[in-house]
């Protein structure tokens, strides 16, 4: 049974990149961080939450190696 969080999946990721040291943190990292606030969270929903934040212009999403993500927030000057 999937247990329901008020706080979106989008501002939860958006605050673990402001409070990481350089506003970069890798997939492995994102994730694991997750599965404090969204236990039941997969690979395949972190990547499509990713997609819409690097879409909304939030964020960037590259590739450190061949399976492995990195997310980086955006600074606004």
């Amino acid at each position: 049974m999937t247990v329901w969080n008020p706080e979106p999946l989008v501002n939860i990721i958006l605050a673990l990149l402001k409070v990481s040291r350089d506003g970069r943190l890798r997939e492995d990292e994102i994730l694991r961080m997750l599965k404090y606030t969204y236990s039941e969270i997969s690979r395949k929903e972190l990547i499509k939450t990713l997609m819409i934040l690097e879409i909304r212009g939030l964020i960037r999403v590259f590739l450190a190696k061949e399976d492995l993500l990195v997310a980086e927030l955006v600074k606004e000057y």
